[in-house]
């Protein structure tokens, strides 16, 4: 007979990391923040050094292959009419009420819609193979169509498990368990990351990049999966238990979310075709590693926007008005003085960046990463705006948005990369990611107090100065001539020590950020009780 356990017995590490507990949203949110930028800290450098050695081993056809087949891949997401965002609220907001019974129904309603939307994606990319082969993949450089099509399978693999995947993320998010979310992606990026570096050394080239990627996807729908049933034990999803009144609901709510889906999913994307379609194959494979930079500078600021959607819905079902104020505030303030010192960086150290990443045969690509960099920038400056409108159940200025830039792009990108080839390309994302974030803040402008566009100025203008300002000296660094990645480190050395000391001059960063800072780091929670409440408003 088997002793019992005793009553006072502690709980294991895993219920004590997956308890909700009731904790405050400040502490929610930073949680993910912090999270956020661990893993990227730690998977970041190896992404980094994946694309060199993924060139070196397929050649610059065979990535511009593997380019075209991960765009197949990502527009697969236009299928995805907007559910993450709109499970992430309503679980989020549930969880606020403390509703359990809604957010059973919304797991089951969201995880029918994907499984539909998932097969309706491999039925129309399985059916058209043929014909998007045939379209896309031209050129000298080209594989042939037979070898093509023996990778479709994968392909559709892929579509179905990422699709599947997503309310089960969502949920997790919605929970503010963000952290848990960033543990579960960290080890499928390692596990991508090196299922890559075994296939491609066993001479797999193009199907182990695609082997890889399935892999890792299932990882992550498994793994979602166990950790809602750890987060929600009396919960097991079922599709068929889907009433319609949730479906209904949840439709009405993510379909408009649908037209952003359909921006972010082109912008990058489009231009991949376009050039497969009139230029050829290797000139996608340049534009990819352009973009998968210029994507790793933008990804850092994103990590601090995480939380921001779910916190903003509890929130705004709580009816805490003033903290979904200082939220909104605090977002912008703290993305403005990440992101705008790595966008100043980033563009003016373009060609010494590319040519240490990827060599000296694709400096040519530096202007086209510099130009995404910028264009990056101007979307990601309306992500607080967006997560925080969306949160409050405010849809329609993001969904005239998403429209305005999804059609310049269409229309822009087409004509510049045929008058220009692949120049063009960077041109036809950038400027629709400008014109839409300009009409986004000139429509939104009336649903916060204080104004818009004090607020951005408040947020950003410091920033901005003193980067430019610590930029001004790294001319003056290259005139020494120093080696490419000691003169590197140099200049981010000098540039940073500059930059934070205008912020600490200029009072970019105050008493009020250490006081929040405070609240999650203990050495600084000191300073926290020197602080004047006017030097906490937003």
């Amino acid at each position: 007979m088997k002793p019992s356990k005793p009553d006072n017995m502690p709980p294991s590490l895993l219920s004590r990391t997956l308890r909700i507990g009731h904790k405050p949203i400040g502490y929610k949110v930073a949680r993910g923040v912090v999270s956020s930028v661990l893993r990227k800290l730690v998977v970041a450098p190896i992404s980094l050094f994946l694309i060199p050695f993924t060139l070196y081993k397929v050649g610059v056809a065979g990535y511009g292959t593997w380019a075209i087949l991960s765009t197949i891949i990502n527009l697969a997401w236009l299928m995805d009419p907007g559910l993450g965002p709109a499970v992430n609220k309503y679980v989020a907001e549930s969880s606020g009420r403390g509703d359990i019974s809604e957010i059973r129904r919304v797991i089951d309603a969201g995880f029918a819609i994907c499984l539909f939307m998932a097969a309706i994606a491999c039925c129309m990319v399985g059916f058209s193979s043929h014909v998007i082969i045939k379209e896309l993949f031209r050129g000298p450089a080209a594989p042939p169509s037979a070898e093509i099509l023996s990778l479709w399978p994968l392909v559709l693999l892929c579509i179905t498990t990422f699709l599947v995947s997503t309310p089960f993320l969502a949920v997790i998010n919605g929970r503010q368990r963000m952290d848990l979310t960033n543990v579960l992606l960290f080890t499928a990026e390692l596990l991508s990351a090196s299922m890559t570096v075994a296939f491609l050394l066993a001479g797999a080239k193009v199907r182990g990049l695609l082997l890889a990627q399935l892999l890792s996807a299932l990882f992550i729908l498994v793994g979602s999966i166990v950790l809602t049933k750890r987060l929600l034990p009396g919960i097991n999803p079922n599709p068929f238990r889907c009433r319609f009144s949730t479906l209904r609901k949840i439709v009405t709510f993510s379909v408009p979310l649908y037209a952003g889906y359909v921006m972010t999913t082109l912008q990058g994307q489009l231009e991949r075709l376009y050039l497969a379609r009139m230029v050829g194959v290797i000139p996608v494979g340049w534009y990819d590693v352009a973009s998968q930079g210029a994507v790793k500078v933008k990804r850092v600021p994103d990590l601090l926007l995480g939380p921001v959607l779910a916190a903003a819905s509890e929130l705004d079902a709580r009816n805490e008005q003033e903290k979904l104020e200082e939220l909104h505030f605090r977002a912008h303030k703290y993305l403005a003085i990440v992101a705008i010192p790595l966008v100043v960086f980033a563009v003016v150290n373009a060609k010494s960046l590319v040519r240490l990443w990827v060599g000296g045969d694709l400096e040519k690509i530096a202007f086209t990463f510099a130009i995404l960099v910028i264009g990056n920038l101007f979307p990601q400056m309306g992500s607080p705006i967006y997560f925080v409108t969306v949160g409050r159940g405010i849809l329609r200025p993001s969904v005239y948005t998403a429209l305005l830039a999804s059609g310049l792009n269409v229309v822009l990108s087409y004509f510049f990369i045929k008058l220009w080839g692949f120049s063009g390309a960077a041109l036809g994302t950038a400027i629709p990611m400008f014109v839409s974030t300009i009409y986004y803040f000139a429509v939104c402008r009336r649903y916060f107090q204080p104004d818009l566009f004090k607020t951005l100025r408040r947020t950003y203008v410091k920033p901005l100065l003193c980067a430019i300002a610590a930029a001004m000296t790294i001319p003056l660094i290259g005139s020494l001539r120093l080696h490419s990645w000691i003169g590197l480190l140099a200049n981010l050395i000098v540039f940073g020590a500059i930059y934070l000391a205008g912020l600490v001059l200029t009072r970019g960063i105050d008493r009020s950020d250490l006081a929040t800072a405070g609240k999650h780091i203990p050495f600084l929670a000191r300073d926290a009780t020197k602080v004047a409440p006017a030097e906490t408003a937003a």
